[in-house]
């Protein structure tokens, strides 16, 4: 069993995000913080399934929604990956603050390379995983289909993800080439574990190689089988909370 705790704290800009800490019947093994994927929620099955598991397992693990998505304030069009890692280092603070410091970092697709970018401003952090995550920000961009022209133009234009559409302004394209992540990955010193995706139809293989390539650490990637990029599956969801929870102990 587990215990679910509705909390917000204050991102970047100010903004007020909101989140839920999943804690275990005991006293915590250790705290985490669960990082969402490009577009998605905190609630997303992903990061609900695998947050619930860890908590069972000792682990409280905290999962919110960056600013302009789910119940958190502000505007997708003001956000960034920059952003981002700033509402996950206001997320560090947070725990820090009212528990304490978090160990681990994990993120889904987006959210991985986001974990990854952020870890080694954190001292405390002592572990990163990803699951199904490409090695550059600028994956995304796969998203963006004819805006991308209208943004290197320098106009303000819209994608369209799962259905739902998203206003994009060219800040977001200043603002991911600034993110080498080879260089970031060779200043990590914490150990990785990177889930691969086999069949994944959104981030390839090789971007889990790319990471393990890159990162200056002990890494370990796992293959999974049988799934999809946003791990819909409970099995899969268990199987990876299980294997996060024996590689941090």
């Amino acid at each position: 069993m587990s215990i679910t705790k509705r909390i917000s704290f204050t991102g970047h800009n100010q903004l007020q995000l909101a989140g839920r800490l999943e804690l275990p019947d005991a006293t915590p093994r250790y705290f985490a913080i669960f990082c969402h994927c490009f577009t998605c929620t905190k609630d997303i099955p992903v990061a609900y399934r695998i947050s619930k598991q860890l908590a069972q397992l000792g682990i409280a693990t905290l999962r919110f929604d960056f600013a302009g998505l789910g119940d958190s304030a502000g505007e997708f069009a003001d956000t960034s990956f920059g952003t981002s890692i700033a509402d996950l280092l206001a997320a560090a603070a947070y725990l820090e603050q009212e528990y304490t410091a978090p160990q681990l970092l994990i993120g889904h697709s987006l959210g991985g390379t986001a974990a990854l970018a952020c870890a080694p401003q954190l001292t405390g952090v002592n572990a990163v995983i990803t699951i199904a995550s490409p090695s550059r920000p600028e994956h995304v961009l796969h998203h963006f289909g004819k805006a991308l022209a209208e943004l290197r133009a320098g106009n303000t234009s819209s994608i369209l993800v799962a259905g739902r559409r998203y206003e994009i302004r060219p800040q977001f394209l200043d603002d991911i080439q600034q993110h080498d992540m080879r260089s970031l990955l060779a200043k990590l010193n914490k150990p990785v574990l990177i889930f691969s995706v086999l069949d994944d139809s959104v981030v390839e293989h090789s971007d889990a190689e790319q990471i393990q390539q890159w990162t200056n650490a002990e890494t370990t990637l796992v293959k999974l089988t049988g799934t999809d990029h946003i791990i819909s599956d409970k099995p899969t969801a268990a199987v990876i909370a299980e294997q996060i929870a024996a590689f941090i102990s």
